[in-house]
């Protein structure tokens, strides 16, 4: 594998946090997470911030080991391998669960849908 797919496999990681930040406003969480309790509304937040920092680091190993995963050898390897399985199955969730009546459409939003897809891949 070349080393710049790798890059730019990082920087796409890092993309997508600065896209997600548009993810509270286009589903309205504000007014939709008003609904839950303060301790589920807690556990969404953090495990979306957990997300966060799971594709900052994502990008940022990337970034910063791109030669060795391109090598894909050892410890690399097995990363490259991770984000190909995590990558994947998250692509099959945009495209096999979020198909639900509420999933925005109106607007800009079946950008924001795919627009994710298309970082997926």
């Amino acid at each position: 594998m070349d080393k710049t797919w790798v890059v730019l496999a990082g920087l796409a990681h890092l993309g997508l946090v600065g896209v997600g930040t548009q993810v509270p406003r286009a589903f309205r969480w504000k007014e939709q997470l008003a609904r839950l309790g303060p301790a589920n509304r807690r556990l969404f937040w953090v495990y979306g911030l957990f997300i966060v920092l799971a594709n900052v680091g994502f990008g940022a190993l990337s970034l910063v080991y791109a030669a060795d995963i391109a090598a894909g050898k050892g410890v690399a390897g097995g990363f490259a391998l991770f984000l190909s399985v995590y990558w994947l199955a998250r692509l099959a969730t945009q495209y096999l669960v979020f198909t639900t009546p509420d999933f925005p459409e109106e607007g800009r939003r079946p950008l924001v849908k795919h627009g994710f897809g298309l970082l997926f891949l």
